[in-house]
Protein backbone atom coordinates (compact mmCIF):
# COMPACT_ATOMS: atom_id res chain seq x y z
CA UNK A 1 0.00 0.00 0.00
CA UNK A 2 1.12 3.74 -0.80
CA UNK A 3 3.44 4.61 1.41
CA UNK A 4 2.23 8.02 2.94
CA UNK A 5 -1.17 6.32 3.94
CA UNK A 6 -0.02 5.51 7.61
CA UNK A 7 0.90 9.04 7.54
CA UNK A 8 -2.32 10.59 6.31
CA UNK A 9 -4.39 8.20 8.61
CA UNK A 10 -2.77 8.97 12.13
CA UNK A 11 -3.23 12.87 10.74
CA UNK A 12 -6.89 11.95 10.25
CA UNK A 13 -7.66 10.35 13.80
CA UNK A 14 -5.49 12.88 15.60
CA UNK A 15 -7.70 15.79 14.13
CA UNK A 16 -10.69 14.03 14.79
CA UNK A 17 -10.13 11.92 17.79
CA UNK A 18 -7.09 13.40 19.23
CA UNK A 19 -3.45 11.42 20.55
CA UNK A 20 -5.22 9.65 23.29
CA UNK A 21 -7.40 7.81 20.71
CA UNK A 22 -4.68 7.25 18.72
CA UNK A 23 -2.32 5.23 21.22
CA UNK A 24 -5.18 3.19 22.19
CA UNK A 25 -5.43 2.65 17.74
CA UNK A 26 -2.14 1.29 18.11
CA UNK A 27 -2.54 -0.97 20.63
CA UNK A 28 -5.67 -2.32 19.62
CA UNK A 29 -3.78 -2.81 16.23
CA UNK A 30 -0.66 -4.56 17.96
CA UNK A 31 1.86 -1.96 16.63
CA UNK A 32 4.27 -0.69 18.79
CA UNK A 33 6.24 2.30 19.20
CA UNK A 34 9.00 0.73 17.48
CA UNK A 35 6.82 -0.45 14.04
CA UNK A 36 5.18 2.77 14.11
CA UNK A 37 8.20 5.00 13.77
CA UNK A 38 8.94 2.87 10.06
CA UNK A 39 5.34 2.64 8.84
CA UNK A 40 4.82 6.39 9.58
CA UNK A 41 8.28 7.17 7.81
CA UNK A 42 7.15 5.58 5.04
CA UNK A 43 10.18 2.37 5.53
CA UNK A 44 7.52 -0.04 5.77
CA UNK A 45 5.10 -1.15 3.48
CA UNK A 46 2.66 -3.51 4.87
CA UNK A 47 -1.10 -3.68 3.64
CA UNK A 48 -1.27 -5.95 7.14
CA UNK A 49 -0.42 -3.46 9.17
CA UNK A 50 -2.77 -0.45 7.29
CA UNK A 51 -5.67 -3.13 7.88
CA UNK A 52 -5.09 -3.84 11.51
CA UNK A 53 -5.03 0.06 11.78
CA UNK A 54 -8.20 -0.08 9.83
CA UNK A 55 -9.89 -2.68 11.95
CA UNK A 56 -8.63 -0.83 15.11
CA UNK A 57 -9.77 2.35 14.16
CA UNK A 58 -13.00 1.17 13.35
CA UNK A 59 -13.58 -0.16 17.17
CA UNK A 60 -12.08 2.61 18.75
CA UNK A 61 -13.74 5.36 17.25
CA UNK A 62 -17.10 3.35 16.45
CA UNK A 63 -17.41 4.02 13.29
CA UNK A 64 -18.54 1.61 10.49
CA UNK A 65 -16.36 0.53 7.59
CA UNK A 66 -17.83 2.64 4.88
CA UNK A 67 -17.93 6.26 7.61
CA UNK A 68 -14.55 5.62 8.38
CA UNK A 69 -13.51 5.07 4.59
CA UNK A 70 -15.73 8.41 3.87
CA UNK A 71 -13.63 10.19 6.79
CA UNK A 72 -10.06 9.01 4.91
CA UNK A 73 -11.31 9.92 1.87
CA UNK A 74 -12.46 13.60 2.72
CA UNK A 75 -9.00 13.99 4.96
CA UNK A 76 -7.13 12.81 2.19
CA UNK A 77 -7.72 15.45 0.36
CA UNK A 78 -7.58 17.89 2.69
CA UNK A 79 -3.91 16.12 3.90
CA UNK A 80 -2.56 16.96 0.30
CA UNK A 81 -3.35 20.19 -0.35
CA UNK A 82 -2.46 21.01 3.19
CA UNK A 83 1.26 19.30 2.57
CA UNK A 84 2.09 21.37 -0.32
CA UNK A 85 0.87 19.56 -3.11
CA UNK A 86 -1.65 21.91 -3.85
CA UNK A 87 -0.25 23.39 -7.11
CA UNK A 88 0.34 19.72 -8.07
CA UNK A 89 -2.80 18.90 -8.00
CA UNK A 90 -4.37 21.68 -9.25
CA UNK A 91 -2.08 20.80 -12.35
CA UNK A 92 -3.67 17.99 -13.11
CA UNK A 93 -6.58 19.56 -14.37
CA UNK A 94 -9.11 22.65 -13.65
CA UNK A 95 -12.16 20.95 -13.58
CA UNK A 96 -13.44 17.89 -12.21
CA UNK A 97 -13.51 15.58 -15.24
CA UNK A 98 -9.89 16.86 -16.63
CA UNK A 99 -8.46 16.14 -13.17
CA UNK A 100 -10.27 12.38 -13.27
CA UNK A 101 -8.84 11.85 -16.98
CA UNK A 102 -5.13 12.61 -15.10
CA UNK A 103 -5.38 10.50 -12.00
CA UNK A 104 -3.92 7.42 -13.70
CA UNK A 105 -1.20 9.37 -15.20
CA UNK A 106 -0.48 10.76 -11.30
CA UNK A 107 -0.43 6.86 -10.24
CA UNK A 108 2.07 6.01 -12.92
CA UNK A 109 4.31 9.08 -11.78
CA UNK A 110 4.31 7.46 -7.91
CA UNK A 111 4.79 3.71 -9.18
CA UNK A 112 7.86 4.83 -10.03
CA UNK A 113 9.10 5.68 -6.56
CA UNK A 114 6.67 2.85 -4.80
CA UNK A 115 7.10 -0.32 -7.29
CA UNK A 116 5.10 -2.60 -4.97
CA UNK A 117 2.03 -0.25 -4.73
CA UNK A 118 -1.21 -1.24 -5.83
CA UNK A 119 -2.83 1.90 -7.10
CA UNK A 120 -6.48 1.49 -8.64
CA UNK A 121 -7.40 2.56 -12.12
CA UNK A 122 -9.92 5.16 -12.70
CA UNK A 123 -11.97 5.74 -16.20
CA UNK A 124 -13.78 8.82 -16.60
CA UNK A 125 -16.26 9.69 -19.07
CA UNK A 126 -17.53 13.64 -19.06
CA UNK A 127 -20.88 14.30 -20.86
CA UNK A 128 -20.58 18.21 -21.49
CA UNK A 129 -23.94 18.26 -22.72
CA UNK A 130 -25.85 16.02 -20.14
CA UNK A 131 -23.41 17.45 -17.49
CA UNK A 132 -22.73 13.79 -16.59
CA UNK A 133 -19.85 12.10 -15.34
CA UNK A 134 -19.51 8.10 -15.66
CA UNK A 135 -16.86 6.87 -13.44
CA UNK A 136 -15.29 3.69 -13.10
CA UNK A 137 -13.30 2.90 -10.25
CA UNK A 138 -11.30 -0.27 -10.72
CA UNK A 139 -8.70 -1.41 -7.55
CA UNK A 140 -7.55 -5.16 -6.23
CA UNK A 141 -9.14 -4.16 -2.90
CA UNK A 142 -12.47 -4.96 -2.20
CA UNK A 143 -14.90 -2.47 -0.28
CA UNK A 144 -13.26 0.62 -1.13
CA UNK A 145 -15.36 2.59 -3.49
CA UNK A 146 -16.48 4.88 -0.24
CA UNK A 147 -13.04 6.02 -0.14
CA UNK A 148 -12.73 7.40 -3.87
CA UNK A 149 -16.34 8.47 -3.65
CA UNK A 150 -15.49 10.97 -0.55
CA UNK A 151 -12.34 11.69 -1.93
CA UNK A 152 -14.65 12.74 -5.42
CA UNK A 153 -16.85 15.03 -3.24
CA UNK A 154 -14.08 16.56 -1.88
CA UNK A 155 -12.23 17.29 -4.82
Amino acid sequence: MYAYIPLIWKDMVLSLAGPETWANILLEAGISSEIEEPLLNKKTRREDLIFALFGATCKKMALSRDDLLRAFGRHFVSFTLRSGNGAFLRSQGVTLPAFLENVNATHNYFERDHPNAKFPFIESKYDPVADTLLLTYLSIREGVSPLQASSRRSA
